[in-house]
Order: structure tokens, then C-alpha cells, then sequence
């Protein structure tokens, strides 16, 4: 049963200071803009914050009092470390995976995903997810559901990586057929070359845009890729 979300966010970003704490429309941050779009998926039942043992990232709790939603503290740069032990405080078996500077996503798409594996109850897959290899969708529209168990599995690889240990699907894309994924399909125009997700100032004034366009409640990738061409974003 997938009926948890994971949100990663850490106030400590390199290349764009304090992201996560950035207002994204009117006084709205990034984090909160995050927060409420997964609350919003239905099937999820317990929204987790999942962040650093940093003491700046009590701040979290502070401005997401609001919501109803757990909080997690764990290591800052092995983040399948942070998700294990996240896993095993909260005892779920599968989780979506949010990313905390990705602001637009389709809530009720996602949704749909869910509640359509959630019926077949004997469903068994390491990592659910509408990346391939040779076909990504653009940057910020991610969907991928994990198996604590398998992640836990990769936590004890000898190999890997600094890449490995701060992306906690990468292990899975590179070792394909050492695990089982079922490889979802998007909408046509989620492949665009276009980028949803912050890093850096251009990309902020450009979801902010985007947002302020479309509306803060709303989704509707095609009003936003109108956007980005009209405005060459």
C-alpha cells in the first residue's frame, strides 16, 4: 500500500541560500508551496519533512506548524541513510518521493497513479517511476515511488557514490536490471526540455511567474509551458 510521502528539503542549499524559505507567490515559500500540493494527493495519508539534524532546519516545524505533517531529522548528505532510518521510525513500506524544490506538480495525476497500483495489492516493484534512461521527463516533473526495503538493500552497496548517497534513485537507474521497475507514462507535453524545479535566482522569478500566471491552487503544464515560450523563459 502507497500511503506516504517523503519531503526532502534542508535550508543549507548550495547554490540558491535559504531556497526552501523563499517566498514563490505573495508570502508563500517554496517549502509550503511543496507541502500543500502533496497534501492534496488523496491516497497520502502521512506527509513526512525529512531534513537534516541541522539546528537551522528546526525552523521547518515553525513555519509548517500548520500542517498536519511529521518531521524527520537525519544525516545531511547520505540521504538514503536519512530515508532508511525515516523508514524504519515510521514503518512504511513504499513512499513517494517529493522533492523539495520542485513547487509545480500534478497532484491529481499522481493521485491517479497511486489509487490505480493501490488496487492490485499484490503489486512487488522496487521503484515506480516515469524517468527512463533515454527518456526523462522535464526537470520538476518526477513522479517515483520507492520500496524501503529495496532502498535499505542499496544502503549496504560497497560502491557507492557521492551521487548515490545524495539522489537515492540514481542506484536504481544505473542498475536496471538488477531491480524491478514499473516505468509509467506521461502526458506529451511533460517532455519539453523545459525545468520546473529551483536552483538558482533565474529559475525562482521564473516559478514565480508561472505561478502568479497560473494560479497558486492550480495545475496546468500546458498554461505553463505557453508561459515559458511566450516569456522565453
Amino acid at each position: 500500500m502507497i500511503n506516504t510521502a517523503i519531503i526532502y528539503s534542508r535550508t543549507n542549499s548550495k547554490r540558491l541560500k535559504n531556497k526552501a524559505l523563499l517566498n514563490v507567490y505573495k508570502k508563500k515559500s517554496l517549502i509550503e508551496k511543496v507541502v500543500e500540493n502533496t497534501l492534496k494527493i488523496k491516497s497520502i495519508k502521512k506527509v513526512i519533512l525529512a531534513t537534516t539534524k541541522s539546528k537551522e532546519d528546526k525552523i521547518f516545524e515553525k513555519i509548517l506548524k500548520k500542517h498536519e505533517i511529521d518531521f524527520f531529522y537525519g544525516s545531511t548528505n547520505n540521504l538514503i541513510q536519512r530515508t532508511v532510518e525515516c523508514s524504519k521510525k515510521y514503518n512504511f513500506d513504499y513512499f513517494l518521493r517529493v522533492c523539495g524544490d520542485r513547487p509545480i506538480f500534478s497532484f491529481s495525476h499522481i493521485e491517479s497513479i497511486i489509487s490505480n497500483i493501490n488496487r492490485n495489492k499484490s503489486f512487488k516493484y522496487d521503484l515506480i517511476s516515469n524517468n527512463k534512461k533515454n527518456k526523462l521527463v522535464d526537470q520538476g516533473l518526477t513522479i517515483e515511488i520507492i520500496s524501503s526495503r529495496s532502498l535499505e538493500k542499496i544502503k549496504f552497496k560497497k560502491n557507492l557514490t557521492k551521487y548515490n548517497l545524495e539522489n537515492i534513485t540514481s542506484y536504481y537507474y544505473q542498475n536496471e536490471k538488477k531491480f524491478k521497475i514499473n516505468h509509467i507514462k506521461s502526458p506529451k507535453n511533460w517532455f519539453l526540455n523545459n525545468k520546473y524545479t529551483i536552483d538558482n535566482n533565474e529559475d525562482l522569478k521564473k516559478i514565480r511567474l508561472i505561478i502568479s500566471k497560473v494560479g497558486y491552487n492550480n495545475f496546468d503544464i500546458g498554461e505553463a509551458n505557453r508561459i515559458i515560450r511566450k516569456f522565453n523563459l
